[in-house]
């Protein structure tokens, strides 16, 4: 529940939110600033709202969060060496009580139950130093509210890494590694093992303007196109998973190079430096489920698991084991996937369980069997599983879906009705990416809709189950709703 506070920035913040901002914009003339890290700005996260209807604030705004246990702030940090760093957190508590919070640095609670007491008003700031022990590279900082009335409205964090001066924590960028060739695109590979890897790229050039979108592994999005002036530089940290095969589990549609492969395009791309290192425990998202879903490695094809990391900010990974033809059995038996992917789940993780369009013959029992065996098997291993009913075909009589492109199958069973009573019944969340898909492609109609999927004379096939980029664009955009609507643990690392 939003308190009035709350709700007076909704739709101003409920618009403000993009793909990816600059952690840092750094200059010839700016790089003073680069030691520290707003809590408006990506990589930084708000489990709440990003306002700016108090005074007093720096930067374009603060984070106001929930009132709610857990309704976190995190904030991604570079040291340039590791040791001791002084940490000063910006706050206004306009309340009458203190506002605890626990603060966690990569995942580990260092400072519990740190007090956030009064400021008096909600325009009167003040800064609350903090020592605590930083890795070399990137950090996560992270602010734990464990009281009901969530944390103080936070401006930003400082970072002081020893004495070190700003410019020496992030300018120069470092360069391109010898790991990256060519100039349009820009191709990086790296011999890495499977896991999930810290990426650094400063986007943007000292000499010259830009325009610089990045790709990881078989076309998963990361960064859409970003524009960057002349001298202007400005890192972007990103939590990536890499596993082999790349895309598909099974190999379908190529098995990729081992290691982690990164593209820089655009339609001026513009790198002045990429790390890679080992991630710290990130939040894994792991999705089980179909092509709709699966990182699909050739064009035009693409499932909205590819989209979905570019909502995702640095602590937090996708880890998309989806693969093609796949039905609630098939997956479950397949040793390349379930079985794969079970072990890896760790606590707290969440399983995005999304199953229907290949389920055709499958009976309502077997369905239910198939899906209950799936979450079982999640929360033996602490994981939290999360049920996604299936978007919708693009399948019209008149200007109403068919019960076809609703997902009623061969012999008669609502799968999604299925889905639906099997949440309720075992208390999993559902995302019901049914109801929202049909919604929009039937405000769309029979001919604006097709946008969504395979069009021949765009795509040079025709196919209404499928999605073009543009659809599974839109199809992770209705995921993330129902992320936030269910504040599930990854909303607080939305972008």
């Amino acid at each position: 529940m939003l308190t009035p506070r709350h709700r007076g920035g909704l739709m101003a913040a409920a618009a403000a939110v993009t793909m990816a901002v600059p952690v840092v914009v750094m200059t010839a003339d700016a790089a003073a600033a680069a030691n520290r890290y707003e809590a408006e700005t990506a990589p930084a996260t708000c489990a709440g709202l990003i306002e700016a209807n108090h005074a007093g604030y720096t930067g374009s705004g603060f984070c106001n969060g929930d009132n709610a246990v857990g309704a976190a702030v995190q904030f991604t940090v570079t040291a340039p060496a590791a040791g001791t760093a002084t940490i000063g957190i910006r706050y206004a508590n306009g309340a009458t009580t203190d506002r605890p919070a626990d603060v966690l640095v990569n995942g580990v609670t260092v400072q519990p139950g740190t007090a956030f007491g009064p400021t008096g008003t909600w325009e009167t700031w003040a800064t609350r130093t903090l020592t605590v022990t930083v890795n070399s590279g990137s950090n996560t900082i992270r602010l734990n509210p464990t009281t009901a009335n969530g944390l103080p409205n936070i401006d930003f964090l400082d970072l002081d890494s020893g004495g070190a001066s700003p410019s020496a924590t992030a300018s120069p960028p470092p360069g391109r590694p010898p790991e990256c060739t060519g100039g349009a695109p820009v191709t990086c590979h790296f011999g890495l093992a499977p896991g999930n890897y810290t990426v650094t790229a400063w986007i943007g050039d000292r000499a010259s303007a830009g325009n610089t979108s990045m790709s990881v592994e078989a076309r998963r999005r990361i960064l859409p196109p970003v524009s960057t002036a002349a001298g202007t530089v400005t890192p972007y940290v990103f939590t990536v998973n890499v596993r082999q095969p790349e895309g598909q589990p099974t190999g379908q549609g190529g098995t990729g190079n081992p290691g982690l492969d990164l593209i820089f395009a655009g339609s001026a791309p513009r790198l002045s430096g990429l790390t890679v290192q080992p991630a710290s425990n990130p939040l894994v998202v792991y999705l089980a489920g179909d092509s709709t879903v699966c990182d699909q490695s050739t064009a035009p094809y693409t499932g909205w698991g590819q989209i979905l990391p570019a909502w995702v900010a640095a602590g937090a990974v996708v880890a998309n084991y989806a693969d093609s033809g796949e039905s609630s059995g098939s997956f479950l038996s397949n040793s390349a996937l379930f079985p794969t992917m079970k072990p890896l789940i760790r606590t707290n993780n969440l399983v995005l369980i999304q199953f229907g369009h290949n389920d055709k013959s499958t009976t309502a029992s077997g369905f239910r069997g198939n899906l209950t065996s799936m979450i079982d098997q999640v929360r033996d291993r602490g994981g939290v599983p999360v049920l996604v009913t299936p978007p919708v075909r693009r399948l019209f009589s008149g200007s109403q879906l068919t019960g076809t492109a609703l997902h009623i199958n061969g012999v008669g069973v609502n799968l999604p009705a299925e889905m639906r009573n099997l949440g309720s019944s075992l208390n999993v969340p559902v995302i019901d990416l049914t109801a929202k898909s049909e919604a929009l492609v039937e405000s769309l109609g029979p001919t604006d809709s097709a946008q969504l999927y395979l069009r021949q004379s765009v795509d040079g096939v025709t196919d209404n189950t499928h999605f073009s980029e543009y659809g599974a664009e839109k199809m992770a955009d209705l995921v993330v709703q129902g992320i936030r609507e269910r504040n599930l643990p990854l909303a607080a690392y939305l972008r």
